[in-house]
């Protein structure tokens, strides 16, 4: 066992270099330090070391398989976004890695992916979402395969750690730069944007939003506080954007639109190629919107709390601290 390094056009970098069984193991030049490659060398060996003195372990499935396993059963319990961007993580992981054997993917394997991803990202200027959101994707991947198919119970992400995000204040639209954006869009892209700041909804609430969710003075919207967790309610009051309109009982008052609306970024940036100095946000900053706009009023911190749909107090701290 050995660790090397090499002088790269972002620094030097540290890998290593192993045998164990007359195969030869080799990693990616990306650590910082030594000492880094070193742990990473150890993991690599104690994983090589369990798999081979418990080879009644293994099982005959290739990462592809269960893939393809894994995608099909998202397809009928999940959301078609969530499947969707499993899908697009999942083909990644496969790329990188081949078709190979479940038991021969290792924690450094999966580890070092995630960090040519986030190397990716922050030389973009990115921060870590995606990356995170990757590993919680791959986490699951693996913990289906050996909770369905009774695999090698040595989760490859298990010991991987959430990378961290630097976390930005939040970008509040004025009220002159949403009027300007209105004058862009139809009369239903103006109804979602009025819905938005009128009750702090997320995009998903208001996907799903529909006639019976409105009553005489009130409405209810649904929101899962995770991503495997029953839909849970909150009322809030009517907002004045629905006033005098009409639903029949299943009929989605935002049912143009399937999953994310696109318009909101399309018409932004076509406002910012006639002036540069135009912002450019999503339909959360709305969110904000609306949380600021109830602090500013003086509203108590547990109230905002039930308005957002927060479980945790903690959250909304988050959210007043970064407006």
């Amino acid at each position: 066992m050995a660790n090397y390094y090499r002088k790269l056009s972002k620094g030097i970098r540290w890998f290593y270099k192993l045998s164990y069984n007359g195969t030869v193991y080799r990693s990616r030049c990306i650590y910082l330090s030594k000492g880094e490659a070193k742990r990473a060398e150890a993991d690599k060996y104690k994983e090589l070391d369990e798999k081979h003195r418990f080879p009644e372990l293994k099982e005959d499935m290739k990462l592809a398989d269960l893939i393809t396993k894994r995608l099909a059963e998202l397809k009928t319990k999940k959301s078609q976004s969530y499947h969707k961007d499993n899908k697009i993580y999942l083909y990644q992981l496969l790329d990188y890695l081949g078709n190979i054997w479940i038991v021969d993917i290792t924690r450094s394997d999966v580890n070092n992916f995630l960090l040519s991803v986030a190397d990716r990202f922050k030389k973009n200027g990115k921060s870590n979402y995606t990356p995170n959101a990757m590993l919680r994707v791959y986490k699951a991947l693996f913990n289906y395969g050996i909770d369905t198919f009774n695999l090698n119970p040595f989760n490859p992400c298990k010991g991987i750690k959430f990378m961290s995000i630097d976390k930005k204040l939040k970008y509040i639209p004025t009220d002159e730069e949403i009027e300007v954006l209105k004058s862009k869009c139809d009369s239903g892209q103006n109804l979602l944007i009025d819905f938005i700041i009128q009750t702090g909804a997320r995009i998903g609430e208001c996907l799903r939003f529909n006639g019976k969710d409105i009553l005489s003075d009130s409405i209810v919207l649904y929101t899962r506080k995770s991503k495997n967790s029953n839909l849970t309610p909150r009322k809030l009051d009517l907002p004045p954007c629905l006033i005098g309109k009409h639903y029949k009982s299943e009929e989605f008052v935002f049912g143009r639109w399937s999953q994310l609306p696109k318009f909101l970024d399309k018409k932004l940036r076509g406002l910012k190629k006639l002036n540069p100095e135009t912002k450019l946000w999503g339909f959360h900053n709305l969110r904000h919107r609306y949380a600021s706009k109830l602090s500013q009023s003086g509203e108590p911190i547990f109230s905002i709390m039930s308005k957002l749909g927060h479980q945790n107090i903690s959250t909304t701290q988050i959210y007043l601290h970064l407006l």
